[in-house]
């Protein structure tokens, strides 16, 4: 029998969507229907009866053709149904709303634990739309909750397809509220986020479409459309696509400038938003730009005085806050990335012809960069010394900061914080020497391109980068250059990835990944947590990369990088006190290990890569049914983990020794046939 037959858990990066890490085992499975006439098909007193078994309605609410309408109040008012709930269970709900008038809001209140209410699906919107809010909760008791839809003030609109039912299943929650990078399977840094359907139509111009509106100066025709460019006046060819407001779209279009200037704005009328402007460049060349739009709903291309073509029109809805990181840095399978809350200071993060002060020196933009983009930066120094960018100012702080670079006619750069210098040797992959840091570093990232960091105790005022022509020379001739991409200056001791900004700073939110209301998968009395983790940064401060929990530090188990130097640590808690307390020293904390730990009533153990590294042989475990939460936390929200996960497994019995050798040999279980053995493509 397989070992993976015994397991409970699996999350690996196999699939993801805006807030949610979906589990490879086990598989979310919905329970039945509890909402009693969810599509409100009864009415009048049949809908209303004195016990409260279908819908109560209250000040504005009435029901009749399939739907709840709510009209005529100014004060907040539900409709409102009893639903039974089981205490420490999974539920899934989601209801649609339309909105015609009024503040636009309605939230959800339920009575989690029978008597206290928690808001849960709050959605805002004064667009006329139709929307699904759906969400989660975990029961705090059993019995029946008394399930609340509020029309906040004057919201005026209707509510369909009610639902709340039992899920169950271990995929993860996922919460950041920020945009963040990653790098892709090709290789490519991106934002990871999530792409929804095309919502432009004949967006290629084939002949004879009718989904666009033509207004003077231009003609479709050749599966392009064309602007003339023979009027000065502002020629619109639109599209209404549905567009809401406070979302964010990427769009693109492929464009043959002859001349003039074409405006791409938001609504049909040229004193509405403009979102882009074209008017440089000639030759076909492809436009892409995210947007978070005003209230118009409308697409426009405007043509002032342009004359050119434009084809592949293409707008989706994106979605990038709160998706999970699948990252492939370093090539091979991939890995959840969990990363703190940071800042990058510099105004412009790759943008060196703006906010940066040029010393002696000039930039060229559009050069090839890393992973093959376009958008990488030629430094060329005027041969008068001290050659040089220097970036906004930045507050008091102990700084990382970071910058990719690739040697030009010039194979050495140097870096500037305050008192600190590190030379690096763009030829050899080399740091050429450090004064004055407390770690510096270089990478390579492929194509002869490194990322160089070094970091400060303390720092105020401008980042510097120099050109170099070696060690402790920064005297250059005329013409000197080198390549630069992506600057960062963060707070904190390393590196982390790429925070893009474009005239201010800008802030990620820290990763964090939970799942409630799991009782039923996890053995309390006994088990195995197991782990493929690697640390972001060996800084000697404790990071709890596992958990299983009651959703405090009180009752758990959990493994942790501690606070000594490359300290793997991993022990249960009962009742406050630690039990089975095990620690190994590896080698190296930011190389991926496999790391499982045992807990079973004086029956403790740590394996490593293969080995058994650690063993107790007295303490105590948690009752049956107290751990009910996975999580990349401490169990109760606080030290969140800050690494590498590419698979996690919990078992629901202690496993042999042979077993917990196979589970942690470096040559089994790997994702791919992880992936394979349950019929998982990888992404």
């Amino acid at each position: 029998m397989s070992l993976l037959d015994d397991v409970s858990i699996v999350v690996t990066p196999n699939g993801y969507k805006a807030g949610t890490l979906y589990s490879v085992l086990p598989t979310a499975i919905a329970g039945s229907e509890l909402v009693q006439d969810s599509n409100f098909t009864l009415t009048g007193t049949q809908a209303q009866n004195t016990a409260g078994t279908y819908w109560v309605t209250y000040a504005g609410w009435t029901i009749s053709g399939g739907k709840a309408l709510r009209s005529g109040v100014s004060s907040n008012s539900p409709i409102a149904q009893n639903v039974p709930v089981v205490n420490g269970k999974v539920y899934k709900f989601s209801y649609t709303r339309t909105y015609a008038s009024g503040n636009g809001e309605t939230n959800l209140f339920v009575q989690t634990d029978g008597s206290n209410y928690v808001t849960l699906g709050s959605y805002t919107s004064t667009v006329v739309e139709e929307h699904t809010v759906t969400g989660t909760f975990v029961a705090g008791f059993t019995g029946n909750i008394f399930w609340q839809l509020y029309g906040i003030g004057t919201f005026t609109g209707t509510v369909d397809n009610v639902s709340v039912k039992e899920w169950s299943g271990a995929d993860m929650n996922v919460t950041r509220a920020t945009a963040s990078t990653r790098v892709d399977e090709n290789g490519l840094v991106n934002y990871a986020e999530v792409l929804g359907s095309e919502l432009v139509t004949d967006g290629g111009f084939p002949t004879g479409t009718t989904a666009w509106t033509v207004g003077g100066g231009w003609s479709i025709g050749n599966s392009v459309a064309e602007a003339d460019g023979s009027t000065s006046t502002s020629n619109v060819l639109s599209q209404d696509l549905g567009l809401v407001a406070t979302k964010n779209y990427i769009i693109s279009f492929s464009s043959n400038r002859v001349g003039g200037t074409l405006f791409v704005k938001n609504g049909n009328s040229y004193q509405s938003t403009t979102i882009y402007t074209l008017n440089t460049g000639t030759g076909l060349e492809v436009q892409t730009f995210t947007l978070n739009l005003p209230s118009n709903s409308e697409l426009g291309f405007y043509a002032f005085d342009y004359e050119g073509t434009i084809d592949n029109v293409t707008v989706k809805q994106t979605d990038r806050n709160n998706v999970p990181r699948i990252d492939y840095t370093g090539g091979g399978c991939p890995h959840i990335l969990a990363e703190p809350q940071r800042t990058n200071s510099l105004f412009q993060s790759n943008q060196f012809d703006t906010t940066w002060v040029l010393t002696n020196s000039s930039v060229v933009g559009n050069q090839s960069g890393i992973y093959n983009t376009t958008d990488a930066w030629k430094l060329v120094g005027n041969g008068s010394n001290n050659d040089r960018l220097n970036s906004n100012s930045l507050s008091s702080g102990a700084y990382t900061f970071s910058i990719y670079a690739k040697a030009g006619n010039s194979k050495f750069t140097a870096v500037v914080l305050g008192s600190a210098v590190v030379y690096y040797n763009l030829e050899t992959g080399s740091v050429g020497s450090a004064a004055n840091v407390t770690n510096s570093s270089i990478e390579s990232v492929g194509n002869d391109w490194y990322r160089l960091t070094l970091s400060v105790a303390s720092f105020t005022g401008s980042a510097q980068i120099y050109i170099a022509n070696g060690v402790g020379n920064v005297n250059t001739s005329n013409g000197d250059f080198i390549y630069l991409q992506h600057a960062q200056a963060e707070v904190g001791s390393y590196a982390t990835s790429i925070i893009p900004t474009s005239g201010s700073a800008v802030t990620r939110n820290k990763d964090v990944f939970t799942r409630d209301g799991i009782a039923s998968l996890i053995n309390s009395t006994e088990g195995v947590l197991f782990g493929e983790i690697a640390a972001l940064s060996n800084t000697s401060t404790d990071r709890v990369m596992l958990s299983l929990s009651d959703g405090t530090t009180s009752n758990r188990v959990y493994i942790r990088y501690g606070n000594a130097s490359n300290q793997i640590e991993a022990r249960s808690t009962v009742g406050g006190a630690n039990s089975g307390l095990t620690s190994f020293v590896v080698t190296d904390e930011t190389d991926f290990i496999k790391v499982a730990y045992k807990w079973k009533l004086n029956d403790y153990a740590l394996w490593i890569n293969g080995v058994e590294v650690a063993t107790v042989s007295s303490g105590v475990v948690n009752s049956a049914n107290t751990l009910n939460k996975l999580s990349f936390d401490s169990g109760s929200g606080t030290r969140i983990a800050e690494g590498k996960i590419k698979q996690l497994m919990c078992f629901d019995e202690a496993l042999s020794d042979e077993e917990l050798s196979d589970l942690t040999g470096q040559a089994n279980l790997s994702f791919n046939n992880l992936a394979e053995f349950y019929g998982y493509t990888i992404l």
